[in-house]
């Protein structure tokens, strides 16, 4: 039997483990271990068919997924060349360890773990820069250690993406130099396909994954600061509306009080009834402004805003001007779906909401025949629907880069309501925007 490296044998034996629990799977005899349940669909009964757990895997984190493959191809690419002793082993060792210290770094970077993630990067690098020291004055071997290359570089450009100034200095530097003095145990690039005539490499790496990591900060900070101005952007939408809202209750309650004067020494009941509206007029009033004045961060008064159609006829129109060619759109309303009672906040946000998932389809269904509004009512709340029968990947065309902007703001308009907002594709097919809102 011909000898494999050790990274060759546990790839093997594995993809062994893979195939036999497929063929459980296949015969009915698979452990509750070894697979996983297909996803059901709502209303479905559950269905018999049973996943492995590699492939549960790659659906639920593809991405993980194919960096832990492309680790594993790594480590064994290194196992398979380097001598069979401890100088060896060392180097495939150290491959580990950068590759597990990228994971954790990650790890610790979403948690918000800055030290945590310092104290990993620069392990990572004292590991290295030991490995680089024992093969200097030992047997340079045929790699200089590709997973440990990676490792390195993918730490040193999440050190400058997401670390802070202390943080980021104390790893960058250190896993710079430790990529740096790669090149004192890599083989002569002449003796690599596709490297030859290419010095340098050593150095040109790390200073690209730098630029790399600068340029991802950069883009981090411009989504925030945009995220920031849609959210702005909506509270001041909303403030624009406050003139508007304060007139209304504040009207509705001086007529009541004139009506209750006039009629309180004639009929003292419609007089009690009228002092009662009067009250729960202002308190729907001081609850809706306090729902909108929260949003607002800055002082200014907004001007006027422009006269505002029904809610309804509004939503009509936008569904109406909505196909393109080859499309449908209708809008189906329930019997007592009835906008006369809405709030103005409630009745902006519908409109809002059906606007929103009608602009999302236009720019990211490009296989969508069918557009389906609807408008219904589940007790004391009102459901909105907007979806889609578009197939395949629900992504935008080439010149529409997908941001969510629009989904930030409809979300805090949403909460500020008390309701509920959800987006994602459907069982059948086709994609959904739905809210729950309060009707009162």
């Amino acid at each position: 039997m011909a000898y494999r490296p050790f990274g060759t044998r546990f790839i093997l034996g594995w993809v062994r483990q893979v195939r036999s629990g497929r063929k459980a799977a296949f015969l009915g005899g698979a452990s509750a271990e070894s697979t996983y349940p297909l996803p059901l669909a709502a209303g479905r009964e559950r269905s018999s068919i049973l996943l492995p757990m590699p492939l549960t895997l790659l659906r639920r984190a593809p991405e993980t997924v194919a960096a832990a493959f492309v680790g594993a191809v790594l480590m064994v690419l290194d196992a398979g060349v380097v001598s069979r002793s401890r100088i060896g082993l060392a180097v495939v060792a150290s491959g580990a360890l950068a590759l597990a210290t990228a994971a954790g770094s990650m790890s610790a970077y979403r948690s918000g773990r800055q030290a945590m993630a310092c104290a990993l990067s620069v392990t990572a690098a004292a590991g290295s820069l030991l490995t680089t020291s024992l093969v200097d004055h030992t047997v340079l071997q045929r790699t200089p250690g590709w997973a440990e290359l990676i490792g390195l570089l993918v730490l040193l450009c999440m050190a400058c993406r997401y670390g802070r100034p202390l943080p980021l200095t104390v790893s960058a530097v250190p896993l710079f130099v430790a990529v740096a003095r790669l090149a004192d145990r890599a083989p002569a690039l002449s003796d690599l396909p596709l490297l030859e005539g290419l010095d340098q490499l050593f150095t040109l790496l790390p200073v690209s994954f730098v630029l790399l990591g600068g340029y991802l900060r950069t883009e981090d900070s411009r989504r925030q600061a945009t995220a920031e101005r849609v959210r702005q952007s909506e509270r001041l939408d909303l403030a624009r509306d406050l003139h508007d809202h304060v007139a209304h209750y504040v009207t509705a309650m001086v007529v009541q009080a004139q009506a209750g004067e006039h009629t309180v020494g004639r009929d003292p009941a419609v007089a009690r009834q009228l002092f009662s509206n009067i009250e729960r007029t202002g308190q729907e009033g001081l609850v809706a402004m306090g729902q909108m004045v929260r949003l607002l961060r800055e002082p200014g008064g907004p001007g006027a805003s422009a006269p505002v159609t029904p809610a309804l006829r509004a939503i009509e129109e936008l569904v109406h001007r909505f196909p393109a060619h080859g499309q449908h759109a209708w809008l189906d309303k329930a019997r007592d779906v009835d906008s006369s009672d809405w709030s103005p906040q409630l009745a902006k946000s519908v409109e809002r909401l059906v606007q929103e998932g009608l602009t999302n389809i236009r720019k990211h269904a490009r296989t969508a025949t069918a557009v389906h509004v609807m408008l219904a009512t589940d007790a004391d709340r009102l459901i909105v629907r907007v979806r889609d029968n578009g197939t395949g990947p629900h992504r935008g065309r080439g010149r529409f880069r997908h941001s969510g902007f629009g989904i930030i703001g409809l979300s805090e308009r949403v909460a500020e309501l008390g309701g509920e907002l959800t987006c994602g594709p459907m069982p059948e097919g086709g994609w959904e925007l739905t809210a729950s809102l309060p009707k009162t």
